[in-house]
């Protein structure tokens, strides 16, 4: 069985191409109106604005967990991690 992280890591993956001169990192959001954690693939060209793709949305419970969901995450992609509580 494929869990929320695995299908977030995957998706991270796919969005991760390599390009020169581009930033990436994942940004993990909390949103206290809506109870959600929120997961952001973003990538920054040098001249070019940021680009933002959603790539998961978990239920509040995942809050606590936050600082070991973002530890997960920089293994699986070795990307920079960020969070906004």
């Amino acid at each position: 069985m494929v869990s929320a992280i695995d299908k977030i890591v995957e998706k991270a993956n796919r969005l991760f191409t390599r390009k020169a001169n581009t930033i990436y990192e994942i940004r993990l959001v909390y949103d206290q109106y809506s109870d959600e954690v929120n997961i952001f693939f973003e990538s920054h060209k040098i001249g070019y604005p940021t680009r933002s793709d959603q790539i998961g949305r978990l239920s509040g419970e995942y809050h606590g967990q936050m600082n070991e969901i973002k530890q997960q995450l920089q293994l699986a992609t070795n990307l920079t991690v960020r969070l906004i509580d």
